[in-house]
């Protein structure tokens, strides 16, 4: 085995002073400058191992003398590359050789949840949480509890297990807020989503909070409200498309159905110009979606849906489009 490579820091720090030039030659560059090149290049290279090569290097160190770290390494490159059921066998065998490490059933859960298992995901995540010993750590716990609760569709649960988590961790994270209100919206509780939106935008500055926020105040009915808060959002957007439908879902429920039209029009337009459909982006491939359902155009709003749950994409991203179509999410098989 070759000797591991010199970290940077020891490079950078080294004591013995050493000239940049030697007496006769210009510019020639410094020991040091070299040796931190090589360091870096070498970096370079282990960082960009590809996942297929992961694989191949962690089986043969696993093949003499197997070990759970191992596994769950391996485990991680699989489902880098979509091998989810390799992947969910490689940390059942992790968790049988070490049952004391919570980030091997927090990394199963994960994986049953892409695999659509939230009967299994929801039991690996309460043996998880007898793991968690810090209030973060049990937070996060509950959050892939909740998310296994919306995944089986039971809104009520899902609701409380992430309540429970912003109870251990107040701060939250952005994805926790967007869970919560998705929850809130199955359950028509629409003050309260409203309200929980608006404080994590003052908390979290997120873009993404403050578009959940307008269509939070849409969902309720609150038209007048919205349709300036839209159009400031319009005036200052390279990309309008998102806040064109948004607009467009106003102008619908105060009956301005010309002006809808033409809005998603609009938003369709822009969308088709930036849709990659090899690598689409599932935010686009959502508003596509949307602006073909609001326009009574079902086939394609459908089409652009099993694209979405094909992509795996969440709940918070799909849930509007499944409602528009009455097509629920059901497990994707590839």
């Amino acid at each position: 085995m070759s000797n591991p490579s010199p970290s940077v820091s020891s490079v950078v720090n080294n004591e013995a002073p050493i000239p940049s030039k030697i007496h006769g030659q210009k510019n020639m560059p410094s020991p040091v400058s070299i040796l931190l090149s090589l360091c870096l290049a070498t970096l370079a290279v282990t960082a960009h191992e590809s996942p297929e090569h992961n694989v191949q290097r962690l089986t043969r160190g696993i093949k003499p003398n197997r070990t759970a770290d191992q596994l769950f390494q391996r485990a991680a490159a699989n489902r880098a590359l979509g091998q989810l059921e390799k992947a969910a066998a490689d940390l059942h065998s992790a968790i049988s050789l070490d049952a004391t490490r919570l980030s091997y059933p927090l990394e199963l859960c994960r994986v049953q949840l892409a695999l659509c298992q939230p009967t299994q995901a929801l039991d690996t995540a309460n043996n998880a949480l007898k793991l968690a010993q810090s209030a973060t750590q049990r937070a996060r716990v509950h959050i892939l509890r909740a998310e296994a609760y919306q995944l089986g569709q039971q809104p009520k649960p899902s609701l409380q297990a992430v309540q429970i988590a912003f109870n251990e961790a107040p701060r939250g994270e952005i994805e926790w807020f967007l869970l919560r209100s998705e929850n809130q919206r199955q359950l028509q509780l629409h003050a309260q989503r409203i309200a929980d939106l608006k404080a994590g935008l003052d908390l979290h500055h997120s873009a993404v909070l403050k578009a959940h926020w307008i269509d939070a105040l849409i969902d309720a009915r609150h038209f007048p409200n919205a349709l300036p808060l839209i159009d400031a959002e319009l005036t200052d957007r390279r990309w309008k498309s998102s806040w064109l439908i948004k607009r467009a879902r106003a102008l619908q429920g105060l009956q301005r159905d010309t002006e809808a039209t033409a809005n998603l029009r609009a938003a369709l337009t822009e969308i088709n110009s930036r849709l990659i459909p090899t690598r689409p982006d599932p935010f686009l491939l959502a508003d596509q979606g949307t602006a073909h359902a609001l326009l009574g155009n079902q086939t394609q709003a459908r089409s652009c849906l099993e694209n979405l749950h094909q992509h795996r994409a969440p709940r918070w991203i799909t849930s509007r489009l499944e409602s528009l179509t009455g097509k629920l999410q059901t497990p994707y098989t590839p």
